[in-house]
């Protein structure tokens, strides 16, 4: 991250826009251009060929890219005395450098997320992003003064790619070689849709922020107010995860999409206070990012898809709805007062709000990874608490009555529930009572045939359950 953070700083891009107009526009537009088409094309080609480089020289390859990259851009941040020509072509390459190089880095680290699986992988995404704001901090806390240039985090973005790869090729060193490299090569390959459109929906939100960010002059990193966002995500996400059992529907629609959605009313309503705002939304996304790494990891582990064709296709949607997201930022904010932007902090709040909504409720959401709990296997056709955990779901019973359900599916009396779960009979009681209200149904067989009804109709939406 604090590598992407670097390569992405940098003075404004001036773009002509035809009949002698120019357009300033962020350094990092470039960037996530070059990312966003990399990814494609490395999910194109994933999908013709089913090549996955293994080689101890591929990594040193997408490490010596990612050098190069942070290179050109230091040359191209501070010497801003070349030909417009020579700086423009300068850009460019470092751009696509860059794109490539964070593409290509995103599919190894996909691979080891879903070789650890989505629980670890929330923990070491928590470790990351501690790591990774410890790293900015020092680099900005560096600094004379808060105008200068940040050399010592460019400095830093040319050791990081060498060292983070080291790294990696000694965490993956124990993993058996075959089937680390090999997972999901020769499997199907649906497109994961639902994942697709939140990461576009995601990139859309982030486009909007960052491009406003940019028209106000406000730094998008490196600020006391990122860094207390990012602090507060970590310590929500891991209160989420000690106190609640969520899964992933409600962990990424109900409760990530909501809480990127309130950062942008609280910009809407509380323009005096702007730091409310920000705070809040690096939080959001901060969150909705290390949530959705988690769910990367469970199509990988858990429905056995490959880390390429994870990594490439939601990163392809991401980076391109960043860019779109800019676009109608620039459109609305443009050379217009500061009132238009309250207008397009509620319009986003309420894209967020349509969005969860619509995704929260497709079909094959229900049926694949939306009932699936970090740390958990996914729904397969046979398996009853994953059938009885998505009827639950759909249903809005409670934790503790799903538990009741379950048994009571299996055909357990109440007097073996009780025991069970060491609860008193009133308490099964009153649980049974709500399960059956909830369900419409009167006894525990027809609670069973409901069951079996769903585990019926899984069978034959088997493809489904492979999307995702």
């Amino acid at each position: 991250m604090v590598w992407m953070v670097a390569c992405c700083m940098g003075p404004e891009v001036t773009m002509p826009l035809g009949g002698g107009a120019m357009v300033a526009m962020p350094a990092w537009a470039g960037s996530l251009l070059g990312m966003a088409m990399a990814s494609a094309v490395i999910a194109i080609w994933f999908k013709r060929t089913r090549s996955v480089p293994d080689s101890p020289s591929w990594l040193v390859a997408i490490a010596s890219i990612m050098t190069l990259a942070a290179a050109l851009h230091l040359v191209w941040a501070l010497d801003r005395s070349l030909p417009g020509a020579a700086d423009a072509a300068l850009y460019a390459v470092m751009s696509a450098l860059t794109g490539v190089g964070a593409a290509l880095f995103r599919v190894e680290i996909d691979r080891v997320f879903g070789w650890i699986g989505t629980q670890q992988t929330l923990y070491q995404g928590m470790l990351g992003t501690l790591a990774a704001l410890v790293l900015m901090t020092a680099c900005f806390s560096c600094l004379a003064e808060a105008t200068q240039a940040p050399l010592v985090l460019y400095g830093v973005a040319l050791a990081l790619p060498f060292a983070a790869f080291l790294l990696l090729r000694r965490v993956v060193h124990g993993f058996p070689r075959v089937r680390y490299f090999q997972h999901g090569r020769d499997v199907p390959l649906p497109f994961p849709a639902k994942f697709v459109a939140t990461s576009a929906v995601q990139g859309i939100a982030a486009g909007v922020f960052y491009a406003s960010l940019f028209l106000f002059g406000v730094p998008a990193s490196g600020s006391s107010h990122m860094a207390i966002g990012q602090l507060a995500a970590v310590v929500l996400l891991f209160a989420t995860l000690v106190f609640l059992r969520l899964d992933f529907n409600r962990f990424i629609y109900k409760v990530a999409f909501s809480f990127v959605a309130v950062g942008f009313l609280l910009a809407a309503m509380a323009p005096g206070l702007p730091q409310l705002g920000f705070v809040t939304l690096v939080a959001g996304f901060c969150y909705l990012d290390l949530v959705l790494w988690s769910l990367g990891a469970c199509l990988m582990k858990n429905m056995g898809l490959p880390a390429t064709w994870v990594a490439s296709c939601p990163g392809a949607a991401l980076f391109s709805g960043v860019l779109v997201g800019g676009a109608v930022a620039y459109v609305v904010l443009g050379g217009r007062p500061y009132g238009e932007a309250a207008i397009l902090a509620s319009f986003a709040a309420c894209f967020l709000f349509a969005c969860a909504l619509f995704l929260s409720s497709g079909r094959n959401l229900k049926y694949g990874w939306g009932t699936v709990l970090p740390g958990e296997g996914g729904l397969e056709a046979g398996d009853l608490a994953g059938i009885v955990r998505f009827v639950a779901t759909e249903r809005a019973v409670t934790q503790r009555e799903t538990e009741v359900m379950l048994l009571l599916a299996q055909g357990k009396t109440r007097r073996a529930i009780c025991e069970e779960l060491t609860v008193s009979p009133d308490t099964v009681k009153t649980h049974v009572r709500a399960i059956y209200r909830k369900l419409d149904v009167h006894s525990q067989q027809e609670l069973i045939d409901r069951i079996v009804a769903e585990r019926e109709h899984l069978v034959d939406d088997g493809d489904d359950i492979a999307l995702g």
